[in-house]
Protein backbone atom coordinates (compact mmCIF):
# COMPACT_ATOMS: atom_id res chain seq x y z
CA UNK A 1 0.00 0.00 0.00
CA UNK A 2 2.99 2.72 0.71
CA UNK A 3 4.11 1.95 -2.95
CA UNK A 4 0.75 2.58 -4.07
CA UNK A 5 0.40 5.85 -2.17
CA UNK A 6 3.61 7.05 -3.35
CA UNK A 7 3.18 6.31 -6.91
CA UNK A 8 -0.28 8.17 -6.95
CA UNK A 9 0.26 11.12 -4.81
CA UNK A 10 4.14 11.67 -6.18
CA UNK A 11 5.39 12.11 -2.39
CA UNK A 12 8.17 10.22 -0.68
CA UNK A 13 6.66 8.99 3.11
CA UNK A 14 7.57 9.44 6.42
CA UNK A 15 8.32 6.47 8.80
CA UNK A 16 5.54 6.74 10.44
CA UNK A 17 3.24 7.36 7.04
CA UNK A 18 5.19 4.12 6.11
CA UNK A 19 4.31 2.84 9.39
CA UNK A 20 0.51 3.69 8.86
CA UNK A 21 0.37 2.12 5.51
CA UNK A 22 1.26 -0.97 6.92
CA UNK A 23 -1.20 -1.29 9.94
CA UNK A 24 -3.88 -0.39 7.37
CA UNK A 25 -2.84 -2.87 4.63
CA UNK A 26 -3.32 -6.20 7.42
CA UNK A 27 -6.79 -5.21 7.21
CA UNK A 28 -7.20 -7.09 3.58
CA UNK A 29 -5.86 -10.11 5.30
CA UNK A 30 -7.69 -9.61 9.21
CA UNK A 31 -11.02 -8.82 10.25
CA UNK A 32 -13.28 -7.92 12.74
CA UNK A 33 -10.59 -5.05 13.52
CA UNK A 34 -11.30 -1.92 15.80
CA UNK A 35 -8.27 1.03 15.29
CA UNK A 36 -8.37 4.41 16.42
CA UNK A 37 -5.97 6.69 14.43
CA UNK A 38 -4.58 10.19 16.03
CA UNK A 39 -2.33 12.07 13.45
CA UNK A 40 -1.77 16.10 13.37
CA UNK A 41 -3.40 17.78 11.45
CA UNK A 42 -1.96 18.56 8.02
CA UNK A 43 0.25 15.46 7.93
CA UNK A 44 -1.58 13.66 5.32
CA UNK A 45 -3.58 11.30 7.41
CA UNK A 46 -6.49 11.99 5.27
CA UNK A 47 -4.97 10.93 2.24
CA UNK A 48 -3.69 8.01 3.29
CA UNK A 49 -6.66 6.47 5.23
CA UNK A 50 -9.51 8.27 3.28
CA UNK A 51 -8.59 8.76 -0.21
CA UNK A 52 -6.02 6.35 -0.91
CA UNK A 53 -6.73 3.21 1.52
CA UNK A 54 -10.34 2.45 -0.07
CA UNK A 55 -9.41 2.71 -3.47
CA UNK A 56 -6.13 0.05 -2.95
CA UNK A 57 -8.04 -2.01 -0.60
CA UNK A 58 -10.61 -2.33 -3.39
CA UNK A 59 -7.75 -3.05 -5.96
CA UNK A 60 -6.99 -6.14 -3.29
CA UNK A 61 -10.90 -6.98 -3.09
CA UNK A 62 -13.14 -6.07 -5.82
CA UNK A 63 -16.30 -7.15 -4.30
CA UNK A 64 -15.34 -5.18 -1.13
CA UNK A 65 -17.76 -2.74 0.62
CA UNK A 66 -16.51 0.32 2.17
CA UNK A 67 -18.55 2.92 3.94
CA UNK A 68 -16.90 6.36 4.85
CA UNK A 69 -18.31 8.69 7.25
CA UNK A 70 -17.57 12.16 8.62
CA UNK A 71 -19.43 14.71 10.44
CA UNK A 72 -21.62 15.75 7.35
CA UNK A 73 -22.20 13.74 4.22
CA UNK A 74 -20.75 16.49 2.05
CA UNK A 75 -17.48 16.38 3.67
CA UNK A 76 -17.44 12.26 3.14
CA UNK A 77 -18.83 12.90 -0.61
CA UNK A 78 -16.09 14.88 -1.42
CA UNK A 79 -13.27 11.61 0.10
CA UNK A 80 -15.92 9.55 -2.20
CA UNK A 81 -15.01 11.98 -5.36
CA UNK A 82 -11.95 11.48 -4.70
CA UNK A 83 -10.99 7.91 -4.56
CA UNK A 84 -13.75 7.57 -7.47
CA UNK A 85 -11.80 9.71 -9.61
CA UNK A 86 -8.56 7.87 -8.73
CA UNK A 87 -10.28 4.54 -9.64
CA UNK A 88 -10.86 6.13 -13.18
CA UNK A 89 -7.49 7.32 -13.62
CA UNK A 90 -4.78 5.49 -16.22
CA UNK A 91 -2.57 5.39 -13.41
CA UNK A 92 -4.76 3.30 -11.31
CA UNK A 93 -5.70 1.32 -14.27
CA UNK A 94 -2.23 0.29 -14.78
CA UNK A 95 -1.34 -0.68 -11.16
CA UNK A 96 -4.72 -2.94 -11.21
CA UNK A 97 -5.68 -4.06 -14.56
CA UNK A 98 -8.72 -5.91 -13.67
CA UNK A 99 -12.17 -5.76 -15.85
CA UNK A 100 -13.93 -6.08 -12.35
CA UNK A 101 -12.38 -2.93 -10.76
CA UNK A 102 -14.01 -0.34 -13.61
CA UNK A 103 -16.45 2.23 -12.05
CA UNK A 104 -19.26 3.26 -14.56
CA UNK A 105 -18.99 6.61 -15.27
CA UNK A 106 -22.46 7.53 -14.37
CA UNK A 107 -21.99 6.77 -10.91
CA UNK A 108 -22.25 9.51 -8.55
CA UNK A 109 -19.51 10.63 -5.72
CA UNK A 110 -21.82 9.93 -3.16
CA UNK A 111 -22.20 6.11 -4.03
CA UNK A 112 -21.01 3.50 -6.45
CA UNK A 113 -19.77 0.25 -7.61
CA UNK A 114 -17.31 -1.67 -8.90
CA UNK A 115 -18.68 -4.07 -12.21
CA UNK A 116 -17.64 -7.19 -9.77
CA UNK A 117 -19.77 -5.77 -7.43
CA UNK A 118 -23.20 -4.74 -9.57
CA UNK A 119 -22.74 -8.47 -11.12
CA UNK A 120 -23.55 -9.42 -7.71
CA UNK A 121 -27.24 -7.37 -8.30
CA UNK A 122 -27.30 -7.20 -4.17
CA UNK A 123 -27.77 -3.37 -4.06
CA UNK A 124 -24.93 -2.98 -1.91
CA UNK A 125 -22.45 -0.38 -3.13
CA UNK A 126 -18.79 -0.66 -3.06
CA UNK A 127 -18.15 2.70 -1.47
CA UNK A 128 -21.14 4.72 0.20
CA UNK A 129 -20.29 8.12 1.90
CA UNK A 130 -21.74 8.83 4.81
CA UNK A 131 -22.75 11.33 7.66
CA UNK A 132 -22.65 11.00 11.08
CA UNK A 133 -26.42 11.76 11.41
CA UNK A 134 -27.27 9.59 8.39
CA UNK A 135 -26.96 6.11 9.05
CA UNK A 136 -26.86 3.55 6.50
CA UNK A 137 -30.16 1.43 7.34
CA UNK A 138 -30.59 -2.02 5.81
CA UNK A 139 -27.13 -2.06 4.33
CA UNK A 140 -23.77 -3.90 5.88
CA UNK A 141 -20.13 -2.98 5.58
CA UNK A 142 -17.06 -4.78 5.09
CA UNK A 143 -14.96 -2.29 5.95
CA UNK A 144 -15.70 1.16 7.97
CA UNK A 145 -13.92 4.21 7.72
CA UNK A 146 -14.59 7.46 10.60
CA UNK A 147 -13.00 10.63 9.16
CA UNK A 148 -13.42 13.61 11.55
CA UNK A 149 -16.44 12.81 13.69
CA UNK A 150 -16.67 16.77 14.64
CA UNK A 151 -16.93 19.21 12.32
CA UNK A 152 -14.92 21.63 15.18
CA UNK A 153 -13.93 21.81 18.84
CA UNK A 154 -17.42 23.39 20.21
CA UNK A 155 -19.49 20.05 18.39
CA UNK A 156 -17.47 17.88 20.70
CA UNK A 157 -18.07 19.83 24.13
CA UNK A 158 -21.86 20.06 23.13
CA UNK A 159 -23.19 17.23 24.86
CA UNK A 160 -25.81 16.98 22.63
CA UNK A 161 -23.51 16.45 19.09
CA UNK A 162 -21.34 14.24 21.29
CA UNK A 163 -24.64 12.42 22.35
CA UNK A 164 -25.26 12.02 18.62
CA UNK A 165 -22.06 11.32 17.76
CA UNK A 166 -21.76 8.34 19.97
CA UNK A 167 -25.26 7.18 19.13
CA UNK A 168 -24.19 6.55 15.44
CA UNK A 169 -21.88 4.23 16.77
CA UNK A 170 -24.31 1.98 18.97
CA UNK A 171 -27.22 2.55 17.70
CA UNK A 172 -26.80 2.94 14.08
CA UNK A 173 -23.26 1.45 12.82
CA UNK A 174 -22.59 -1.59 15.16
CA UNK A 175 -25.90 -3.53 14.74
CA UNK A 176 -25.37 -3.47 10.67
CA UNK A 177 -22.00 -4.55 11.37
CA UNK A 178 -21.29 -8.24 11.38
CA UNK A 179 -18.15 -10.09 13.51
CA UNK A 180 -15.24 -9.94 10.52
CA UNK A 181 -16.11 -5.61 9.59
CA UNK A 182 -12.93 -3.94 9.98
CA UNK A 183 -13.38 -0.33 11.38
CA UNK A 184 -10.91 2.51 11.44
CA UNK A 185 -11.96 5.73 13.12
CA UNK A 186 -9.54 8.82 12.41
CA UNK A 187 -9.85 12.00 15.32
CA UNK A 188 -8.60 14.67 17.35
CA UNK A 189 -9.06 14.22 20.81
CA UNK A 190 -11.15 17.39 22.48
CA UNK A 191 -12.53 15.14 25.82
CA UNK A 192 -12.34 12.49 27.75
CA UNK A 193 -15.50 11.89 26.51
CA UNK A 194 -15.15 12.15 22.79
CA UNK A 195 -16.42 9.17 20.40
CA UNK A 196 -12.24 8.03 20.84
CA UNK A 197 -12.47 8.42 24.98
CA UNK A 198 -15.81 6.64 24.73
CA UNK A 199 -15.10 3.68 22.31
CA UNK A 200 -12.03 3.20 24.63
CA UNK A 201 -14.05 2.87 28.03
CA UNK A 202 -16.85 1.57 26.57
CA UNK A 203 -14.97 -1.38 24.53
CA UNK A 204 -11.57 -1.46 25.52
CA UNK A 205 -10.52 -5.03 24.64
CA UNK A 206 -11.65 -4.36 21.25
CA UNK A 207 -9.87 -0.86 20.41
CA UNK A 208 -6.51 -0.70 18.99
CA UNK A 209 -5.43 2.86 19.74
CA UNK A 210 -2.36 3.81 17.10
CA UNK A 211 -1.75 7.38 18.75
CA UNK A 212 0.89 9.64 16.02
CA UNK A 213 1.66 12.48 17.89
CA UNK A 214 3.83 15.35 16.61
CA UNK A 215 6.37 14.91 19.21
CA UNK A 216 6.71 11.91 21.23
CA UNK A 217 5.19 12.01 24.97
CA UNK A 218 5.34 8.22 26.09
CA UNK A 219 2.36 6.55 27.27
CA UNK A 220 -1.12 7.45 27.06
CA UNK A 221 -3.19 5.88 30.15
CA UNK A 222 -6.72 6.17 29.77
CA UNK A 223 -8.38 7.52 32.89
CA UNK A 224 -10.74 5.49 33.30
CA UNK A 225 -9.64 1.59 32.01
CA UNK A 226 -6.00 2.31 32.84
CA UNK A 227 -5.31 0.70 29.62
CA UNK A 228 -1.72 2.03 28.95
CA UNK A 229 -1.01 2.63 24.88
CA UNK A 230 2.41 2.89 23.88
CA UNK A 231 3.98 5.05 21.05
CA UNK A 232 3.53 3.09 18.01
CA UNK A 233 6.71 3.70 16.78
CA UNK A 234 8.53 3.07 20.02
CA UNK A 235 10.11 7.12 19.68
CA UNK A 236 11.99 7.66 22.76
CA UNK A 237 9.89 11.16 24.51
CA UNK A 238 10.82 14.47 22.84
CA UNK A 239 11.37 12.57 18.95
CA UNK A 240 9.85 14.87 16.48
CA UNK A 241 7.01 12.81 14.19
CA UNK A 242 8.30 14.29 10.91
CA UNK A 243 11.66 15.76 9.86
CA UNK A 244 9.86 17.72 7.18
CA UNK A 245 9.03 20.41 9.73
CA UNK A 246 11.35 22.75 11.57
CA UNK A 247 12.07 22.52 15.42
CA UNK A 248 10.87 26.34 15.42
CA UNK A 249 7.98 25.13 13.64
CA UNK A 250 7.25 22.54 16.25
CA UNK A 251 7.62 25.26 18.45
CA UNK A 252 5.12 27.65 17.27
CA UNK A 253 2.30 25.03 17.02
CA UNK A 254 2.73 24.93 21.22
CA UNK A 255 1.72 28.50 21.73
CA UNK A 256 -1.70 27.37 22.01
CA UNK A 257 -2.33 24.52 24.39
CA UNK A 258 -5.40 23.30 23.86
CA UNK A 259 -4.47 22.78 19.71
CA UNK A 260 -1.18 21.27 20.59
CA UNK A 261 -2.69 18.59 22.75
CA UNK A 262 -6.01 18.03 21.19
CA UNK A 263 -4.75 17.89 17.36
CA UNK A 264 -1.41 17.59 17.53
CA UNK A 265 -0.64 15.01 20.62
CA UNK A 266 -4.05 13.13 20.39
CA UNK A 267 -4.52 13.83 24.04
CA UNK A 268 -7.44 16.10 25.65
CA UNK A 269 -5.44 17.10 28.03
CA UNK A 270 -1.44 17.26 29.47
CA UNK A 271 0.34 14.29 30.23
CA UNK A 272 1.10 16.08 33.70
CA UNK A 273 -2.25 17.48 33.83
CA UNK A 274 -3.71 20.95 32.72
CA UNK A 275 -5.83 22.40 36.05
CA UNK A 276 -4.05 20.18 38.34
CA UNK A 277 -0.44 19.40 38.33
CA UNK A 278 -0.96 15.43 39.43
CA UNK A 279 2.86 14.69 39.26
CA UNK A 280 3.17 16.93 42.06
CA UNK A 281 1.75 14.86 44.31
CA UNK A 282 5.08 12.84 44.36
CA UNK A 283 5.47 9.39 46.19
CA UNK A 284 2.27 8.24 48.22
CA UNK A 285 2.67 7.86 51.56
CA UNK A 286 2.01 3.99 53.15
CA UNK A 287 -0.16 5.59 56.22
CA UNK A 288 -2.15 8.34 57.07
CA UNK A 289 0.08 11.22 59.60
CA UNK A 290 -1.00 11.19 62.87
CA UNK A 291 -2.79 14.42 64.29
CA UNK A 292 -4.38 15.94 61.57
CA UNK A 293 -7.39 18.21 61.42
CA UNK A 294 -9.52 16.49 58.80
CA UNK A 295 -12.59 17.12 56.67
CA UNK A 296 -14.83 14.88 54.42
CA UNK A 297 -16.22 16.98 51.50
CA UNK A 298 -19.03 15.32 49.59
CA UNK A 299 -20.53 15.83 46.22
CA UNK A 300 -23.84 14.04 45.79
CA UNK A 301 -25.26 12.27 42.96
CA UNK A 302 -28.58 9.44 42.60
CA UNK A 303 -28.58 7.98 39.57
CA UNK A 304 -27.88 4.25 40.33
CA UNK A 305 -25.76 2.25 38.13
CA UNK A 306 -24.72 5.41 35.71
CA UNK A 307 -24.01 8.75 35.30
CA UNK A 308 -22.48 10.97 37.92
CA UNK A 309 -20.72 9.54 40.98
CA UNK A 310 -21.33 10.87 44.55
CA UNK A 311 -17.84 10.81 45.89
CA UNK A 312 -16.45 12.26 49.67
CA UNK A 313 -12.95 13.11 49.57
CA UNK A 314 -11.23 13.10 53.30
CA UNK A 315 -8.36 16.03 53.16
CA UNK A 316 -6.19 17.18 56.62
CA UNK A 317 -3.42 18.68 57.12
CA UNK A 318 -1.04 18.79 60.83
CA UNK A 319 -2.58 21.95 62.55
CA UNK A 320 1.68 22.28 64.11
CA UNK A 321 2.49 23.80 60.95
CA UNK A 322 3.02 27.21 59.90
CA UNK A 323 0.65 27.86 57.35
CA UNK A 324 3.27 28.72 54.89
CA UNK A 325 4.67 25.34 55.40
CA UNK A 326 1.38 23.47 55.31
CA UNK A 327 1.10 20.15 53.94
CA UNK A 328 -1.93 18.84 52.57
CA UNK A 329 -2.94 15.20 52.61
CA UNK A 330 -5.71 13.18 50.72
CA UNK A 331 -6.69 9.98 53.11
CA UNK A 332 -9.40 8.57 51.53
CA UNK A 333 -11.67 8.32 49.06
CA UNK A 334 -15.46 6.96 49.19
CA UNK A 335 -17.27 6.89 45.10
CA UNK A 336 -19.73 5.34 44.09
CA UNK A 337 -22.51 5.35 41.14
CA UNK A 338 -25.56 5.03 44.06
CA UNK A 339 -28.91 5.66 44.20
CA UNK A 340 -30.79 8.19 46.38
CA UNK A 341 -31.45 5.51 49.47
CA UNK A 342 -27.58 3.97 49.15
CA UNK A 343 -26.35 7.57 48.77
CA UNK A 344 -27.35 7.95 52.74
CA UNK A 345 -26.63 4.81 53.67
CA UNK A 346 -23.07 5.58 52.78
CA UNK A 347 -22.92 8.69 54.13
CA UNK A 348 -24.21 7.53 57.59
CA UNK A 349 -22.00 4.94 57.88
CA UNK A 350 -18.61 6.79 56.14
CA UNK A 351 -19.03 9.26 58.94
CA UNK A 352 -19.37 6.62 61.62
CA UNK A 353 -15.92 5.11 60.35
CA UNK A 354 -14.36 8.42 60.35
CA UNK A 355 -16.08 9.48 63.61
CA UNK A 356 -17.37 12.70 64.92
CA UNK A 357 -14.12 14.26 65.39
CA UNK A 358 -13.90 14.83 61.68
CA UNK A 359 -15.95 17.66 59.69
CA UNK A 360 -18.47 16.88 57.16
CA UNK A 361 -18.99 19.64 54.22
CA UNK A 362 -22.53 18.80 52.43
CA UNK A 363 -22.95 21.06 49.24
CA UNK A 364 -26.73 22.64 49.07
CA UNK A 365 -27.96 22.88 45.19
CA UNK A 366 -29.50 25.92 44.29
CA UNK A 367 -33.12 25.82 44.88
CA UNK A 368 -35.45 24.62 47.08
CA UNK A 369 -35.03 20.81 45.73
CA UNK A 370 -31.38 21.31 47.10
CA UNK A 371 -31.96 23.04 50.23
CA UNK A 372 -34.44 20.25 51.37
CA UNK A 373 -31.58 17.90 49.64
CA UNK A 374 -29.32 19.43 52.55
CA UNK A 375 -31.69 19.68 55.35
CA UNK A 376 -32.36 16.04 54.92
CA UNK A 377 -28.75 15.04 55.22
CA UNK A 378 -27.65 17.14 57.92
CA UNK A 379 -30.79 15.85 60.17
CA UNK A 380 -29.65 12.06 59.21
CA UNK A 381 -25.95 12.95 60.52
CA UNK A 382 -26.77 14.66 63.78
CA UNK A 383 -24.24 14.21 66.06
CA UNK A 384 -21.56 14.61 63.58
CA UNK A 385 -20.28 18.00 62.56
CA UNK A 386 -21.52 18.59 59.61
CA UNK A 387 -22.47 22.18 57.72
CA UNK A 388 -24.21 22.27 54.26
CA UNK A 389 -23.60 25.49 52.00
CA UNK A 390 -24.70 26.93 49.10
CA UNK A 391 -22.63 26.20 46.51
CA UNK A 392 -21.14 29.43 44.71
CA UNK A 393 -19.26 29.59 41.35
CA UNK A 394 -17.92 27.46 38.61
CA UNK A 395 -16.17 24.54 39.04
CA UNK A 396 -12.85 25.77 37.99
CA UNK A 397 -13.54 28.79 40.54
CA UNK A 398 -14.18 25.91 43.56
CA UNK A 399 -11.35 24.10 42.10
CA UNK A 400 -8.60 26.68 42.11
CA UNK A 401 -7.39 27.19 45.43
CA UNK A 402 -6.76 23.14 45.93
CA UNK A 403 -5.61 23.19 42.82
CA UNK A 404 -3.06 25.96 43.39
CA UNK A 405 -1.95 23.78 46.36
CA UNK A 406 -1.58 20.70 44.46
CA UNK A 407 0.53 22.14 41.74
CA UNK A 408 3.57 23.84 44.01
CA UNK A 409 3.45 20.30 45.56
CA UNK A 410 2.04 20.84 48.84
CA UNK A 411 -0.31 17.92 48.67
CA UNK A 412 0.21 14.28 49.37
CA UNK A 413 -2.17 10.95 48.75
CA UNK A 414 -2.09 8.10 51.10
CA UNK A 415 -2.19 4.75 49.54
CA UNK A 416 -5.24 3.30 49.20
CA UNK A 417 -7.36 1.69 45.97
CA UNK A 418 -9.06 4.87 44.70
CA UNK A 419 -5.46 6.27 44.29
CA UNK A 420 -5.39 5.93 40.21
CA UNK A 421 -9.00 7.08 39.54
CA UNK A 422 -8.98 10.48 41.40
CA UNK A 423 -5.20 11.23 40.06
CA UNK A 424 -6.70 10.74 36.59
CA UNK A 425 -10.06 12.79 37.18
CA UNK A 426 -7.95 15.62 38.27
CA UNK A 427 -5.84 15.00 35.35
CA UNK A 428 -8.75 15.57 33.12
CA UNK A 429 -9.92 18.54 34.67
CA UNK A 430 -12.06 20.36 33.55
CA UNK A 431 -12.52 18.56 30.22
CA UNK A 432 -12.87 14.85 31.75
CA UNK A 433 -16.06 13.14 31.70
CA UNK A 434 -16.27 13.19 36.13
CA UNK A 435 -15.52 16.06 38.24
CA UNK A 436 -16.85 14.01 41.51
CA UNK A 437 -13.91 13.76 43.24
CA UNK A 438 -12.63 17.42 42.27
CA UNK A 439 -15.67 19.26 44.12
CA UNK A 440 -15.60 17.30 46.74
CA UNK A 441 -11.77 17.34 47.44
CA UNK A 442 -12.17 21.20 46.70
CA UNK A 443 -15.18 22.19 49.22
CA UNK A 444 -13.47 20.02 51.72
CA UNK A 445 -10.13 22.29 51.07
CA UNK A 446 -12.40 25.22 51.04
CA UNK A 447 -14.02 24.35 54.56
CA UNK A 448 -10.16 23.90 56.82
CA UNK A 449 -8.41 26.50 55.14
CA UNK A 450 -11.52 29.07 55.82
CA UNK A 451 -11.12 29.89 52.33
CA UNK A 452 -13.24 30.98 49.75
CA UNK A 453 -13.29 30.63 46.03
CA UNK A 454 -11.52 32.77 44.22
CA UNK A 455 -13.59 35.51 42.80
CA UNK A 456 -11.01 36.03 39.51
CA UNK A 457 -11.68 39.96 39.82
CA UNK A 458 -15.65 39.70 39.59
CA UNK A 459 -17.15 41.90 42.70
CA UNK A 460 -18.71 38.96 45.00
CA UNK A 461 -21.99 40.57 46.28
Amino acid sequence: MAEFVEKTTRHTLDDWQMDLCRRLESLATTTGRRILIAAPPQFGKSIIVSQRFPAWLLGQKPTHRIKLACYNITHATKFGRIVRDLMWSEEYRELFPSAGLTVPRLSSAEEWSTESRLKLRDSQPSFKALGLQTGFVGQGADTLIVDDPYASPQDAYSEIINGKVHAFWSDTAKPRLNDDTNVVVMFHRYTENDLAGWLMAQEPDQWELIRYTAIADGEYVHPQTGRVYSDPLNRAEGEYLSPRRSEAWYAEQQHNGFVWLSQFQGRPNAKEGSFFKVAQFGDILPVRPAGLRLCRGWDLAATEGAGDFTAGVLLGFNPQEAPQNRIWYVCDVRRGQWGADTVEKELKQTAQTDGNAIKISLPQDPGQAGKKQAQQLTRMLAGFPVQAEPISGDKETRAFNFAAQVNVGNVRLVAGSWNRAFIEELRAFPTGTHDDQVDAGSDAFNKLAGTQPVTFGRLRM
